[in-house]
């Protein structure tokens, strides 16, 4: 059995530099697949805001197109691991800020991003347990990315945002009114 203190800083260390080595084009693809397959499940499953895929040969196909496609890396604010009490799982967590380079140096925009890996972990009698990626999420907003493209960022959160704000409190007062739950304006 393992000893949990120790594993959880074990995996804190082990998916920081992971995170770092997916999330940072300048990183060599081959560099990020070694480091990733080795604890990919067979049928890992992949998911962010546009698309979800499984398996091994899709995920390791999907860093190697994220490496030669697009330039960014992640700026890590905070990590935490969290081990499920029977030991058999678990859960990984990435706050941070993808810099995202779409017109190389000359522009960069922040995306604020939370990536979640779902892991199970095998007692192997050693001090730390075989680990296994089953699903690995990518969370980060379509509003702020939208926020964040040039001309029509500045029309979406300058126009758009307050103007539906304002419809959708107007709305949230008619609905409420009309089932007789307004709060009292004290």
């Amino acid at each position: 059995m393992f000893e949990r203190t120790h594993v959880a800083a074990t995996l804190e260390k082990q998916f920081r530099r992971l995170s770092e080595l997916l999330y940072d084009t300048r990183v060599d693809p081959k560099l990020a697949d070694a480091a990733v397959t080795p604890l990919l499940a067979e049928n890992v499953r992949f998911t962010d805001p546009w698309q979800t895929a499984s398996g091994r040969k899709k995920y390791r196909i999907g860093i190697a197109g994220f490496h030669a496609m697009f330039r960014f890396h992640l700026d890590i604010a905070q990590l935490n691991v969290h081990i499920a009490e029977d030991n058999t799982t678990a859960r990984v967590l990435v706050d941070g800020v993808m810099q995202l380079q779409p017109l190389g140096p000359w522009y960069t925009y922040p995306l604020r991003t939370i990536l979640v890996y779902d892991l199970t972990l095998t007692d192997n009698g050693t001090a730390d347990p075989t680990v296994h990626i089953v699903a690995h999420e990518e969370m980060w907003s379509l509003a702020e990315m939208i926020a964040n493209v040039p001309l029509s960022g500045a029309f979406y959160t300058r126009v758009f945002r307050p103007a539906f704000s304002r419809g959708f409190l107007v709305a949230s007062w008619m609905s409420a009114k009309a089932r007789g739950m307004l709060p009292n304006q004290d």
